[in-house]
């Protein structure tokens, strides 16, 4: 979990070159000396823990044994790099797609590559995908009804407010936000079994306990 949250960290600031330019640009406090902020690798850190392990600490019960196989495909953390930059470079800056689709679009892409070669990986990108939303919706809906003056500060942050593209639901949550929460959980959900090569086993503690028995 520490090292996909570090990785997840550094990129944070490196992909507010693209968002900062056209989906939302909000107040740095501590910011970094070329872009973005310390709150951005603050975000990194800790998107990165709950999209790689949300669905494990609430879905894995009793005990649980990683058992490695064969193919270790570690290098493969480039290319959902690749493909996510390259997502970023034709879509936004060639083809001026906003920087959040282009995005959710690369992770979608390299999920689907990912659930190709891991099938048995798909409960788990799926259960990770809607966590993830799911607790973004939570911070965004909760937070706005608690404190009213944050739906102002998201309306002046989020460039896409007042535009066909930006859709507000449940009075408070830009959908773009959802559909970014969803494509990342679908992707960095199983990152970690797929790229050890380990498969996650379940097994019920009563019937463990009944065979010691």
């Amino acid at each position: 979990m520490l090292i996909l949250s570090l990785i997840t960290a550094s990129f944070g600031p490196i992909s507010e070159i693209w968002y900062f330019a056209d989906y939302w640009k909000p107040e740095i406090a501590l910011p970094l000396p070329i872009v973005g902020g310390v709150e951005d690798l603050l975000f990194g850190f800790s998107i990165g823990g709950i999209g790689a392990f949300a669905y494990e600490s609430l879905f894995v019960r009793g005990i649980c044994t990683c058992v490695e196989k064969k193919g270790r495909r570690e290098w493969f953390l480039l290319v959902f790099f690749a493909i996510e930059g390259a997502a970023m470079i034709i879509l936004n800056n060639f083809l001026g797609l906003n920087s959040i689709y282009a995005s959710s679009i690369g992770m979608i892409i390299f999920a689907i590559v990912m659930l190709i070669l891991r099938p048995d990986l798909l409960i788990h990108a799926i259960g990770s995908a809607v966590l993830v939303a799911g607790t973004m919706f939570i911070i965004y809906f909760l937070g706005q009804e608690f404190f009213p003056q944050g739906h102002f500060w998201v309306d002046r942050i989020w460039k896409l407010s007042g535009t066909e593209q930006g859709v507000i639901i449940f009075k408070h949550i830009p959908w773009t936000e959802m559909l970014w929460g969803l494509s990342w959980g679908l992707v960095w959900g199983p990152m970690y079994e797929f790229l050890v090569g380990a498969r996650t086993m379940t097994f019920s503690p009563r019937r463990v306990f009944s065979k010691r028995e």
